[in-house]
């Protein structure tokens, strides 16, 4: 290599790369967050180094701030906080044209609403579908008071309604004529449940990450995997950081962040699965044999259960494993979970509760056959029942309700007939009724995927 060196690199090309390293070197030592900006905006079409980028500025401890559409600037910039504030320019769907119309209207005077926006900006410009990525992206979730969740379903549950109004009452600018009934202006929605306005369901944390994702390319303001470990801790011993080379299998869990194949000398086709937990990514082999069993389930940003052996890599001087069995967490749910627990409080729930908590659980019954409020109501009197029995031997997870009252608590153990399959969409619809933490998945012990 050295004497290679010597004739195959141009000395006058060595000096350039070379002030150039040093230059870049001193500007991200000594303004970081100037540097990164600069970088993500010079790779802003680029979804892949995006990523890489924005995890180097997570790594660095550089804040990046989702994109404001009365804050943010075509590129990537930086505030006087010294935080990262996300470029427009990097928002799919966007373009330069419709970015460039809301810088100049901005100057005038900040947005105040959907509707203020909607009736300032060109709709032959900023058409519904950018302004659906913008609201997506969360670059209008500063126009309205709430958790992101619920600004950003409610803005697109008010996008058609606001459009709408926006171009009446542009149509009555131009003529001059006022409207009898004065400005119209589509009713806000509310998240209060006894409210006259429209509901709007709060969105849950995978549909705003998988918002962000389709808009921006990557999981801004969160990470999928997230929501679902302290479940997986229930179901794996150790995250990807603490693996360690052993003799045996062990069971592993992640979020599919990509997958590879590769043609061996025999013509088969193996297939390498990273694995991204948030604490590391690790990277596991697949079998032409098992890469045919398991190729449709390896659906990119599904959580996939995978039982391994790990061993030293020389190579690269890491870890690499190789996968015996795979399985998606749906199907873990309803093989390994025993019951399902939802903690409530007296004082918190609705007239009819029972009922509203029947057609929750009866589209994921395996069999419904008897009435849910005679059960809960014949079994509050009594003392609490322990929750550690089996699962018996029909198919599915039993409910059980943490009851709490002002002077007592105890367990409600709901009948064979309100086994339910724990989908994903149970629990969250569950979630999105009681609380995010009222809601929990319990295992049994020494789970194997054999």
């Amino acid at each position: 290599m050295e004497k290679f060196a010597g004739y195959g690199f141009n000395k006058s090309h060595s000096a350039a790369y070379a002030l150039i390293s040093y230059q870049t070197a001193w500007l991200k030592a000594h303004y970081p967050e100037f540097f990164m900006a600069a970088v993500l905006s010079a790779e802003m079409q680029n979804t892949d180094k995006i990523v890489t980028y924005v995890d180097e500025c997570h790594a660095m401890g550089l804040k990046i701030l989702p994109p404001d559409v009365n804050v943010g600037q075509f590129n990537f910039t930086v505030n006087d906080s010294g935080d990262i504030v996300y470029g427009l320019g990097a928002i799919k769907g966007l373009g330069e044209g419709p970015i460039e119309a809301i810088i100049l209207e901005r100057l005038k005077k900040s947005f105040k609403s959907l509707l203020d926006l909607c009736q300032r900006l060109d709709s032959q410009l900023v058409n519904r579908r950018s302004l659906e990525a913008l609201i997506k992206s969360g670059a209008l979730d500063n126009l309205m008071e709430g958790g992101p969740d619920f600004v950003r379903a409610s803005l697109l549950a008010l996008l058609p309604g606001s459009v709408q109004a926006a171009e009446q009452s542009n149509r009555n600018s131009a003529s001059g004529v006022e409207d009898l009934f004065g400005e119209i202006a589509p009713e806000a929605p509310t998240n209060r449940p006894q409210s006259s306005s429209a509901r709007v369901h709060a969105w849950t944390e995978q549909e705003r990450l998988r918002a962000e994702k389709a808009t921006l390319g990557l999981y801004l303001s969160g990470h999928p995997i997230e929501e679902f470990l302290p479940e997986l801790s229930k179901i794996t011993r150790n995250r990807l950081s603490a693996l360690r080379p052993q003799r045996g299998k062990q069971l592993i869990a992640g979020l599919l962040y990509g997958f590879r194949t590769m043609k061996t000398k025999a013509g088969d086709t193996i297939a390498f699965l990273t694995l991204d937990d948030r604490s590391a990514r690790f990277e596991l082999s697949l079998s032409a044999r098992d890469y045919e069993k398991y190729r449709d389930q390896l659906q990119p940003d599904s959580i996939i259960l995978a039982e391994c052996t790990v061993s030293s890599d020389d190579y690269n001087d890491g870890l690499r494993g190789r996968a015996k069995q795979l399985m998606s967490l749906l199907e873990a749910r309803k093989r390994f979970a025993k019951r399902l627990a939802v903690r409530l409080r007296a004082d918190e729930l609705m007239p009819a509760f029972c009922d509203h908590l029947a057609s929750i659980l009866r589209p994921h019954c395996q069999d419904v056959q008897s009435d849910l409020g005679r059960s809960i109501a014949s079994m509050e009197s009594k003392a609490a029942e322990s929750t550690s029995g089996s699962r018996g031997a029909a198919a599915g997870c039993r409910v059980i309700i943490d009851y709490q009252r002002a002077n007592s608590r105890g367990c409600i153990m709901l009948g064979p007939s309100w086994l339910v399959l724990p989908t994903d969409e149970l629990i969250q619809h569950l979630r999105r009724e009681f609380g995010k933490d009222r809601v929990e998945l319990g295992y049994i012990q020494n789970i194997s995927l054999d």
